[in-house]
């Protein structure tokens, strides 16, 4: 049976470290699993992927390409059904932490997120959460990904209320659990596998 686990918060958070740490980890222990990422993760949508970053769409164009894409992604991975544990690099939380500008944009997200079959709805979504100060030191030793990062590093306080938002948020059965990344990748990592071991995951 396919279980769906994902992983969020800002660039800069950790999160591709905890990502590629997970990869080497399941490698190890021979945990079938597969990882992919949001928008993306598939030859046809890492087009989407470039569509959208290179775009100036306005922001309910954007909630709507971020969730056709999800859909497609979301209907090839129900076709495969593997016995695999599946990795999102990014999945819905992000939708509405970045895209949810006002509480129509909410609300819209919301009815979209309704929509997804509740056997893609992941079992534990780990939220990456790190400090405005710990980020901005980060990010001096590295450039922007695309105009997305820079734009949304501005409004940090409002994303990071929405990511909040969904701690208070019922979304199925899943689990979303706030991870404190201001500290060691390591220490981060061996929370993470603590978590996926109590709920009898790996």
């Amino acid at each position: 049976m396919t279980k769906i686990i994902s992983l969020e918060g800002f660039e800069y958070s950790g999160k591709s470290t905890q990502i590629n740490l997970l990869k080497k980890y399941f490698i190890k222990n021979n945990i079938k699993s597969e990882f992919t990422r949001e928008p993306g993760g598939i030859k046809d949508l890492e087009k989407i992927r470039k569509v959208i970053v290179n775009s100036n769409f306005t922001n309910k164009s954007l909630i709507l390409f971020f969730f056709a894409s999800r859909f497609e992604l979301i209907s090839k991975i129900e076709k495969i059904k593997q016995n695999k544990l599946y990795v999102f690099d990014r999945y819905f939380d992000s939708t509405y932490a970045y895209q949810g500008i006002n509480q129509n944009d909410k609300k819209i997200i919301k009815s979209l997120i309704s929509l997804i079959d509740k056997k893609s709805i992941p079992e534990v979504t780990f939220y990456l959460d790190i400090d405005q100060k710990s980020l901005m030191e980060r990010k001096k030793s590295r450039v922007f990904q695309n105009k997305f990062d820079e734009i949304y590093l501005n409004q940090f306080k409002r994303i990071k209320k929405n990511y909040n938002e969904l701690l208070k948020l019922k979304i199925g059965k899943r689990k979303y659990i706030k991870i404190n990344a201001n500290r060691s990748p390591d220490i981060i990592h061996q929370e993470i596998i603590s978590h996926l071991t109590k709920c009898k995951l790996i």
